[in-house]
């Protein structure tokens, strides 16, 4: 079946486009309103007739996104009837450009609002600043972005594929090899090395897959500075910003181990027992982002793993900040959180009879949502880790890159979904 690199890359992130948008409808028949949640600007609201909140964003987002995939159909459907690669790629390039200029069209036209919220928040996301607000939109943004960034080192191929096809070059290989001398050795070699630079990303690869990572440990660092010193929410921020930076090695490693062998074949000066250093560092980076990683969804992003006792997973890093109360006399009683906690809402002191190791409040009355979204993260999290390694080749299998990052599509779109549910239960 004909799908290239660069058509995988735009059915996927247009699934993620149509994710998004079940995301935003499942939340709104679930009364969640997602606009304060995420402090995206607000558009007029309308009330349907079975009374969820919806303020057409979801419409708007599967709209937005039904055109665009409209017109990557088209263009895979044309570039799959040619057999010339000259011709596919060309117009691989054509969908390219028409996709990205429908998205940035200045025009109020074609779902305008959520266009112009997508690449303002891509700008701020980008933005160098360690004084900016972090909004849980940019979070939720960025974090999606990690979920494409082996993405992007594909695109950086595609990209160099599309420059071939503008910038030709003309090889002289034959002519040099038969020359003899070092500068036609020298030649060749060049040549050789740029016939291979859009098969393999190399350092630009490694700096692709690393930014989205960068950009959320920037933002973990910008709210960290913004924290309370010595308190909870610091804390949190500070070890935010250590499970992002995990990632960096294993990115590092894997370069690594691509650079001393490539398929199979020991490329460079390095020896057999470097590269079984390397295979081991990179197994124990992985571990450690792996299970980091999981326990941050379950513990932070979901708030989930509670108990009766009023304990819970994020306590391990980030304790609640104990609260004094007002001095009795002569000493100052010391409230525990799960106290303070229910004196502020004494139902929920009452109600301890929620299912092991979720939380008292929860938006979807089905515990099983909970326990399955917390068996596939973990099952998932281990699976993305091999698009991650460029030891692994998972891209020798058929369409082996394509379906993991499918996988890691859906991984986050439940990510998403909990992500919200538990702001809106809080």
């Amino acid at each position: 079946m004909y799908f290239p690199v660069a058509f995988q890359i735009l059915f996927l992130v247009l699934l993620a486009a149509f994710g998004w948008g079940l995301n935003l409808r499942l939340l709104s028949q679930a009364s969640v309103e997602v606009r304060p949640i995420l402090q995206l600007a607000q558009l007029p609201a309308v009330r349907s007739d079975v009374g969820w909140i919806d303020d057409g964003l979801h419409q708007n987002v599967f709209r937005l996104a039904a055109v665009l995939s409209g017109v990557a159909a088209a263009g895979w459907a044309l570039s799959a009837l040619s057999s010339d690669p000259r011709l596919q790629t060309a117009v691989a390039l054509l969908t390219y450009v028409v996709v990205i200029a429908m998205l940035v069209m200045p025009r109020r036209a074609l779902c305008y609002t959520v266009r112009r919220q997508f690449t303002g928040l891509l700008a701020r996301i980008a933005k160098p600043s360690l004084s900016d607000p972090v909004c849980l939109a940019d979070v939720v943004m960025a974090d999606i972005m990690t979920s494409c960034a082996r993405m992007f080192a594909d695109l950086f191929l595609v990209a160099c594929q599309f420059g071939g096809l503008l910038w030709p070059r003309r090889y002289g290989t034959a002519l040099a090899a038969r020359r003899g001398d070092l500068d036609g050795l020298i030649e060749l070699v060049r040549e050789q090395h740029e016939q291979r630079a859009c098969t393999s990303s190399g350092i630009a690869g490694v700096l692709l897959v690393s930014a989205p990572y960068a950009f959320r440990l920037r933002q973990c660092i910008n709210e960290y500075l913004r924290a309370e010193p010595e308190s909870s929410a610091a804390r949190r921020h500070l070890a935010n910003a250590i499970k992002y930076a995990s990632s960096f090695p294993v990115i590092a490693l894997s370069a690594t181990q691509r650079q001393v062998t490539v398929d199979g074949i020991m490329e460079t000066k390095y020896s057999d027992w470097v590269l079984r250093v390397a295979f081991a560092l990179w197994i124990a980076a992985v571990v450690f982002n792996s299970l980091y990683s999981f326990y941050w969804d379950v513990a932070f992003d979901w708030d989930l793993g509670h108990t009766a006792a009023g304990w819970k997973l994020s306590d391990m890093i980030a304790p609640a900040d104990e609260k004094p109360a007002p001095n009795l006399g002569n000493r100052a009683v010391v409230i525990s959180p799960a106290d303070a906690l229910a004196q502020q809402s004494p139902e929920l002191s009452r109600q301890r009879d929620f299912p092991r190791l979720l939380r008292p409040r929860r938006r979807f009355a089905s515990h099983r949502v909970y326990y399955a979204a917390i068996a596939l993260d973990f099952l998932l999290r281990i699976a993305w880790t091999m698009k991650l390694s460029s030891y692994i080749h998972i891209d020798s299998m058929a369409y082996g890159a394509f379906w993991l990052n499918l996988l890691e599509i859906y991984r986050r779109w439940q990510w998403t979904f909990l992500r919200i549910e538990k702001e809106a239960a809080s």
